[in-house]
């Protein structure tokens, strides 16, 4: 600018040349041309207008032609707002404005400004006014975004105010409520709360437990969120309030210095929403049951791409599918292949959105392949603005209909031909049976003029001998509307009798009135004849028969019962030998253990202890071969790795099996987990390995594998099985293999092919009511002479196995002695258990307390004692069972650790597989360290060490 002031020829202004300027006005201009600030002079009584570097921006496109301009033409559009300034500077009066709006015209648009400026005399040297200085400078963008600002808070506020959410600010440490808003006003009961402490202002808060949430945010900074969380806020005016749903929000918000200044708490009442929902789930759920209801009827559900999004139970019903295996899947998987070809479904859809819906009758596809002639219609489903969504078919199964209408033409020709070639007597009655007439006599040719009316019928055709026959045949037929069926005589002219076989069906009308008869009448004497002789011949025959097959039932009895007992033999014989060996070796040597002691030599005590304890356990493992026959026993379910359990069983297996039997493994290189009671997959896994051994007397290779395997339509069909994920554990031998009749009878009880001693016939029927109550199934592929593989299937656990090692530590470490920690109610009607039990527990250091049966034990759940554990057998004496004194228990103590103990099969009682939290089954005969743990185990979940 400085260079423009030299350049310009001043001559032409009314200022005159640079050499005649005044000392003020030089001084000026040279001030404002050194300045960064935005400034302008106006000189003289035309203003001539001088400015800056600073000042240029801002007079945009009256840039060029500024310098040295009059300013009432160059800011003509501003003159009103500065006229007065101006004026008064000239008048030797200075001045200033902020935040001042000028209306402009810079750029050819009219606009808004926003000016802070002031204006300045400019004194010559005999003190008069020779023009004015501004310094000026534009806020414009300043006020709008205050202006902005200030609508936003506005904003803010109302929405603060008026918003559907609870909204409040709570500041420092003991959340002092500096802000509420009218939501979170009625939330707490319209109570004053605002400068409060939020313990003081909402002392329920504390109770609910909502103060450590707060706590907790304002010390870490990091929010909390809630979904439905329950808060039960008193409500003076209202005292029969019920409880409030809340999605709820704890934000923490930063002080200046970075730290947690409060907390920023927002929520929404969510309860009727939460209402809502469980009523619209209570009316899908009715709606979904009356659709499934139809079960005559496919209801079936697509949107605009064909993909299934309903399928009811009638639906699986007639297609075969399951709702789970069609959902997403296209519907046109039931069109035939015509029907796809010809795009069907394009076409009814099109036809359904241009007129609402499309009806028919066409042939289908079942899941089997098997077609049927279906009935039915699609409807469009459009939203509430109209727009088509989807489509609904209905439709029915009329296969059968459209056979019978197919049936019923073909049998219309098929009885036209028959009366044309028919050789009986063809005719109809009247209502009361008093004239007939002949549609058909025999041997006579149709014609269309018809036969004559006949009054005398009886006397013609019947023999008078069987006219009183005739009429209560007639009697009974008309009173109950039902068909005529007679074999009467009739008397020839010449003499001779013949036999007719006479039948005849009423015609009703809508009312069920018979309008007409219409029978046949054939010759059947030669039948009579032949009846008569073979009557004769077969009388007596069916005495030799009925003699003879009274004398199979006798041997056939006899040999069922022979079964029956050899059964019963085998398994009582056994049994009896087994435990009478087990008693042997337990009482001998506990009569040693005692004469030792007496004896005051206690070098073999150990010996005769362990005798003792071995025998009693192999009685426990027959016991638990015996539940599993029964397919009864009470399973322990743990989880175990499959691979894992068949590596750790192999040096024993190696050992049962002996040398001659190569064994070889093949195993999943990730394998899942199954849950199962261990002990006995374990005896499963042995008894079959015993079993490849045994069909291989000169030995051979037996592969053990264990796969990974998914089960889904016909293979899980096949297998009598859910669809889902299994491990299929199998044994595999190169041994004499099985026919089919074997194979059918494998898991009979007592069946076996080993020669008598060598077997009892339970092993495979365990394995298999094992397998069954585990959830899975057994497969047997066998041939003779190629040996056998036996598969084991059982559904995959979702969840962390526990470690084989991990397992065997916690059950063979002893559980040490500790202090009192805890209570325990011992339930058990058996004195001499109950005893021991309270002598093993207390030992341990708990306290007991004593039932010996279900109402005592509910007395005492019910009183003050305090109860930290109960323990109840499942078959009490008395009205009550365990699993009822546990159910009664937790009705009063929520969560309580039940431990139930049975020596016996108790799933129906204890309700197997239905165990809730905190419940666990102990089989007897047990150990006191099995019985410690599985106690201490059950306080350390619930919280009572």
């Amino acid at each position: 600018m400085a260079e423009q002031v030299r350049a310009l020829d001043w001559q032409a202004t009314p200022v005159g040349a640079i050499e005649t300027w005044p000392s003020a006005l030089r001084n000026a201009i040279n001030l404002i041309l050194a300045s960064p600030e935005s400034m302008y002079v106006v000189w003289g009584d035309d203003l001539t207008f001088f400015f800056n570097d600073a000042y240029s921006p801002i007079l945009g496109p009256r840039l060029e032609g500024a310098l040295g301009a009059p300013l009432k033409q160059l800011w003509a559009d501003a003159w009103d707002a500065v006229r007065g300034p101006i004026e008064a500077a000239f008048a030797g009066n200075a001045s200033r404005y902020e935040n001042l709006p000028i209306a402009m015209n810079r750029r050819g648009e009219p606009e808004e400004t926003w000016w802070t400026f002031s204006f300045s005399p400019i004194h010559l040297d005999d003190g008069s006014v020779g023009g004015a200085f501004c310094v000026t400078n534009e806020v414009t963008n300043i006020v709008v975004a205050q202006q902005r600002l200030a609508r936003e808070n506005e904003r803010l506020i109302a929405l603060f105010d008026k918003s559907p959410m609870f909204m409040a600010f709570l500041s420092g440490p003991e959340h002092r409520v500096e802000l509420a808003n009218p939501g979170y006003e009625r939330l707490v009961g319209n109570r004053h709360v605002l400068g409060k402490s939020i313990r003081d202002a909402l002392p329920e808060i504390v109770e609910q437990g909502f103060l450590p949430l707060l706590d907790e945010v304002y010390r870490t900074g990091k929010p909390y969120i809630g979904n439905e969380v329950v808060y039960d806020a008193p409500y003076p005016s209202d005292p029969s309030s019920a409880r409030r749903m809340l999605d709820i929000v704890f934000q923490p918000v930063a002080g200046e210095d970075g730290t947690t200044a409060g907390v920023f708490v927002q929520g929404l009442d969510v309860t009727s929403h939460i209402e809502l929902q469980r009523s619209m789930r209570r009316v899908e759920a009715r709606n979904r049951q009356i659709i499934d209801s139809a079960k005559d009827y496919a209801i079936v559900a697509s949107d605009l791409e064909g993909r299934v999004t309903l399928w009811n139970a009638g639906a699986e019903h007639i297609f075969g599918w399951t709702e789970a295996e069609m959902l997403g899947q296209s519907v046109e998987v039931i069109y035939t292949a015509e029907d796809i070809q010809a795009e069907r479904l394009r076409h009814n859809r099109a036809v359904s959105i241009a007129s609402g819906g499309v009806s028919g009758e066409r042939w289908l596809m079942r899941r089997s392949g098997e077609r049927f002639w279906a009935n039915g219609a699609m409807t469009v489903l459009r939203g509430e603005d109209g727009a088509v969504l989807g489509f609904v078919k209905v439709l029915g199964d009329r296969t059968e209909e459209q056979r019978a209408s197919a049936a019923l033409v073909h049998s219309e020709r098929r009885l036209g031909a028959l009366v044309s070639a028919s050789s009986q007597s063809l005719y109809a009655v009247s209502a009361d049976w008093r004239e007939m007439r002949q549609i058909l006599p025999t041997g006579a040719e149709p014609s269309s003029e018809g036969f004559p009316t006949i009054t005398d019928w009886r006397e013609k055709y019947v023999h008078p001998d069987d006219l009183l026959l005739l009429e209560q045949a007639i009697a009974r037929a008309m009173e109950h509307r039902q068909p005529l069926a007679l074999e009467h005589r009739t008397l020839l002219a010449d003499g001779s009798v013949r036999w007719v076989q006479m039948r005849a069906v009423p015609l009703l009308d809508s009312t069920g009135v018979i309008t007409e008869w219409f029978g046949t009448a054939a010759d059947v004497t030669e039948r009579r004849q032949a009846e008569d002789q073979l009557r004769e011949l077969t009388q007596t025959l069916e005495e030799r028969v009925q003699a003879r097959s009274a004398e199979l039932q006798v041997a056939e009895e006899r040999l069922r019962q022979s079964q029956k007992m050899e059964a019963v033999g085998q398994l009582t014989g056994g049994l009896a030998h087994d435990f009478n060996n087990l008693l042997t070796a337990i009482s001998v040597g506990l009569e040693l253990l005692e004469l030792r002691i007496d004896q005051q030599r206690y070098d073999d005590v150990g010996r005769y202890l362990e005798m003792a304890q071995s025998s009693a356990a192999r009685a426990t493992a027959l016991t638990q071969r015996l539940l599993a026959f029964s397919r009864r026993q009470t399973l322990a379910p743990t989880p175990v790795v499959a691979d894992a359990m068949v590596r750790g069983m192999l040096d024993i297996i190696s050992r049962t099996l002996g040398p001659s039997i190569a064994i070889s493994t093949h195993l999943d290189s990730d394998p899942w987990a199954v849950l199962v009671d261990v002990p006995q997959m374990e005896n499963a896994l042995l008894n079959l390995c015993i079993n490849a051994r045994d069909a291989m007397p000169d030995g051979g290779p037996l592969i053990i594998s264990a796969a990974n395997v998914t089960l889904q339509g016909q293979a899980a069909a096949l297998l009598d099985t859910p669809p889902g994920d299994y491990i299929r554990l199998a044994v595999k031998d190169a041994g004499t293999g099985m026919d089919a009749a074997v194979i059918e009878k494998v898991f009979e009880p007592f069946f076996t092919t080993k020669p008598i001693g060598q077997g009892t016939g339970l092993g495979l029927s365990m394995i298999y009511g094992f397998t069954r109550q585990s959830g899975g199934q057994v497969r047997i592929d066998s041939q003779l002479g190629h040996g056998t593989t036996v598969e084991l299937y059982l559904p995959r656990f979702i969840g962390e196995a526990a470690g084989e090692a991990a397992e065997d530590t916690v059950r063979d470490v002893p559980a040490a002695s500790a202090p009192s920690v805890g209570t325990i109610l011992v339930v058990e009607d058996e004195e001499a258990i109950r005893a021991l039990l309270t002598e093993v527990l207390g030992g341990a250091g708990y306290r007991v307390l004593q039932a010996p049966e279900g109402g005592q034990a509910i007395d005492t759940l019910r009183s003050e004692e305090t109860i930290d554990l109960l323990i109840t057998d499942v078959g009490l004496t008395g009205g009550l069972n365990g699993r009822q004194v546990a159910d009664a228990g937790r009705q009063v103590r929520p969560g309580l650790p039940v431990l139930f103990i049975t020596g016996y099969a108790a799933s129906a009682a204890v309700g197997a597989g239905q165990l809730e939290e905190g419940m666990e089954v102990l089989t007897k005969p047990f150990t006191t360290t099995e019985l410690e743990r599985r106690a201490r185990a059950l306080l350390s979940a619930s919280g009572t060490r």
